[in-house]
């Protein structure tokens, strides 16, 4: 009887603070839950570069060097009771040559690094997160400017609403959740500016009772158990509302995509994109229909 494959992620580096961020995500990710990180280091096909600058098709000479330099040193950065291994691909760019990895690799999520915080923004999408969180087929795992080194995983925040396409978000947390062996949370975040008392517990009733059926259909021994819980979190407007949120050293927060998503890819939408400004904490981007078990 043939062994499973072992459940990898890719783990996309470059030689900076976002490359060492996302390799400070994955290790604290690797040490709750057994997977290998791949670390990889996109470089650009020869097609792409003017003659004066192309790179030979076999990764070699000085900037191939200067490459598996910066492989090395990304995996000197990962304790020896982790399994890892690095790999160097040619690519058209950075966000293709990523989903090209996690497909060739059958990867659980991409690891990437957010680009440095601005004022009042967590976390600021770069050209390369932009494109994943616009076509990856498997969920895009964002690790926070310089507050990726969180510890072992401890608890699962899964933000959702109450619209089709919510039942994959629960689904992709609870496996987490499982797989992790951590406590669970569905958190529905409610923007209150103009609704009167009786309207914002109304909505947060039906939310609340939405979370708690999927929830149940999924884990009922956590929830019955009172490791899942549902609550909602209400503020003039999304950003406010997230802004309240209580988190703890090593809560990761789950985040759906936007409707408009197809084929089971992540398409991140406007609300998320106001997420994204407020959330502390290292975010998963999950495809609109996603099987993926991290």
């Amino acid at each position: 009887m043939s062994q499973a494959a072992p459940r990898r992620l890719v783990v996309g580096y470059i030689a900076t603070d976002r490359g060492r961020d996302a390799i400070a995500l994955a290790i604290s990710i690797a040490r709750s839950i057994d997977v290998e990180l791949v670390v990889t280091i996109v470089r650009p096909e020869s097609s792409t570069l003017n003659a004066a600058n192309a790179i030979p098709a076999d990764g070699s000479g000085i900037v191939g060097q200067q490459l598996e330099d910066w492989l090395d040193e990304a995996l000197a950065l990962i304790p020896e009771d982790l399994r890892a291994r690095g790999v160097i691909h040619a690519s058209a760019n950075e966000s293709k040559g990523l989903m090209e990895v996690a497909e060739a690799e059958g990867a659980a999520a991409i690891v990437i690094g957010a680009r440095a915080a601005t004022l009042m923004r967590q976390f600021r999408i770069g050209t390369v997160a932009s494109a994943l969180l616009h076509s990856s087929p498997v969920p895009v795992v964002l690790a926070p400017s310089g507050r990726s080194d969180i510890g072992p995983i401890t608890r699962v925040t899964a933000l959702f609403g109450a619209r089709p396409g919510a039942t994959a978000l629960i689904g992709t947390a609870v496996k987490a959740a499982l797989e992790l062996d951590v406590d669970l949370r569905l958190l529905s975040l409610i923007e209150n500016d103009g609704l009167a008392e009786d309207e914002v517990a109304e909505i947060t009733e039906f939310t609340e009772e939405y979370g708690g059926a999927v929830l149940a259909k999924r884990a009922a021994d956590l929830f019955e158990t009172g490791r899942a819980v549902v609550k909602s979190q209400a503020g003039a407007d999304i950003e406010e509302a997230a802004e309240s949120v209580d988190w703890k050293p090593g809560d990761l927060a789950f985040i759906g995509s936007s409707r408009l998503g197809r084929g089971g890819k992540v398409v991140i939408g406007a609300r998320a994109r106001r997420l994204l400004r407020v959330l502390p904490v290292p975010v998963v981007v999950v495809p609109r229909r996603s099987s993926s078990d991290v």
